[in-house]
């Protein structure tokens, strides 16, 4: 999922980002403000791109609940207990909770459905889900920049420590090769000395 994202954001741009927030969320945003901070892209494009297709996605499950109504929650037994939190966090929190909700990992791709299906103005979940997309875009982007900008500087500081690394060995090899070569003079001036020794005690026999 995570390379198909990145293959289409850096072919289609900002549609990519608005289409990868209506299907998925998160990982759109942040591949989209790594592209920007690359020069693909520009990250208050990436912004922008993320409301709309949050926006049109939200809403758009908010209507199909609307129509569809309970019946067809009924029919999924596998989102009951989902739907049974919802509408507890619903009736504890009210507004909050719908502009919160896509905060809340496992349950904000059901949260609209069920919102639409309980009755809910459509005009009170547009303007709340304005705000709460707003919040969740404005936050996922800049910590999105926050990350890039970081993993930017861990890679240079990698590169600085490649280079640091590379003049270790580059002097440490220096200095061995350094040593092998006073050791192999001094050899070889031993053989020196010793061969004259031997020589003149040749010579004394």
């Amino acid at each position: 999922m995570v390379e198909t994202l990145q293959h289409l954001i850096g072919q289609y741009g900002y549609f990519a980002v608005a289409v990868g927030c209506f299907l998925e969320g998160e990982t759109a945003i942040l591949l989209g403000v790594f592209a920007a901070h690359r020069g693909i892209l520009d990250a208050q494009g990436v912004w922008i791109a993320a409301i709309c297709g949050t926006m049109l996605g939200d809403n758009l499950c908010f209507h199909i609940g609307r129509r569809m109504g309970r019946p067809a929650l009924d029919k999924r037994p596998a989102w009951r207990p989902k739907v049974a939190r919802v509408e507890t966090m619903l009736q504890r929190y009210g507004a909050p909770m719908i502009i919160g909700f896509r905060f809340l990992y496992g349950l904000r791709y059901v949260t609209p459905f069920v919102f639409g299906s309980l009755g809910i103005s459509p005009l009170r979940f547009f303007i709340l889900d304005a705000i709460g997309t707003l919040i969740w875009a404005t936050t996922i982007t800049l910590i999105g920049v926050y990350l890039a900008s970081a993993v930017q500087k861990a890679l240079a500081h990698i590169q600085n420590v490649e280079q640091g690394l590379l003049v270790v060995v580059v002097l440490a090899a220096l200095i061995g090769y350094g040593i092998y070569w006073w050791r192999r003079r001094q050899r070889q001036r031993a053989a020196r000395v010793q061969a004259a020794l031997d020589d003149a005690s040749d010579r004394d026999d």
